[in-house]
């Protein structure tokens, strides 16, 4: 339902768009590759999270620190990358400048903490992060030859993250879910081609900055934050011309 619920936002923004940009009838014939073009598109493909090591390699560490330990150390395994997926929508004003909104959804990572003392497990801690961001974008673009062409992308990310926590301790018992908003930059780059018939493909790397915060930890509540990291996408995308 929430996935729903943000597709709804971005699509919304599409129309937004749609209303304040000339008409279809006053463009160039989606047969022309790089002619000015309202444009779809979506794809999947990696995202990996440069989580701060501070936040993530360092549990056991803020737990002895809030009073859960003393003498807590830990192990611990997780995700590094996840499968990611975005769908987007815009106009080419002129072959070299176009403008987007899209949204993209960072897909899922697990952490799992295991926790001794003395080399006696003691307790265990799993989280479940997860985030998306809803785009604005400037994407200036570079035709090269018969369709092929380069882009960058500038504009502004809202990125949403939430962190599903499971605390178990002899000293703590947590279920809790934590969540952090925010605006950043987002950049990217691309290499993609225009078929004559209208449809495209673009593979494209894009940067988001660091989304959500780091962990906090309380003698009364346990771990806060979300945990914070710099997230980065790549996909494969296809496209289509109106």
């Amino acid at each position: 339902m929430k996935s729903a619920r943000h597709l709804g936002v971005a699509a919304a923004a599409v129309a937004g768009l749609a209303t304040a940009l000339p008409s279809p009838a006053q463009m160039q014939p989606r047969t022309v590759p790089g002619a000015p073009a309202w444009y779809f598109g979506g794809g999947a493909g990696v995202s990996w999270p440069q989580f701060t090591g501070s936040d993530w390699n360092n549990v056991a560490n803020g737990l002895n620190g809030a009073g859960f330990g003393p003498g807590l150390s830990q192990s611990t395994t997780n995700d590094s990358t996840a499968v990611a997926w975005k769908v987007f929508g815009g106009y080419r004003v002129m072959p070299y400048l176009g403008f987007e909104v899209g949204y993209t959804n960072f897909g899922r990572f697990d952490y799992n903490y295991s926790f001794s003392q003395a080399g006696v497990q003691t307790g265990t801690a799993n989280m479940s992060w997860k985030g998306y961001s809803i785009n604005a974008v400037a994407v200036p673009r570079l035709p090269i030859n018969q369709g092929l062409f380069v882009q960058g992308k500038i504009g502004a990310a809202f990125t949403s993250v939430d962190n599903n926590i499971s605390v178990n301790l002899p000293t703590l018992t947590q279920q809790t879910s934590q969540g952090k908003s925010k605006t950043n930059l987002l950049a990217g780059a691309g290499i993609g081609y225009d078929f004559p018939n209208g449809l495209g493909l673009l593979l494209e790397y894009e940067w988001y900055g660091k989304v959500g915060d780091q962990f906090t930890y309380s003698s009364t509540d346990g771990v806060q934050g979300t945990g914070q990291a710099q997230m980065q996408v790549i996909t494969v995308n296809g496209l289509i011309r109106f």
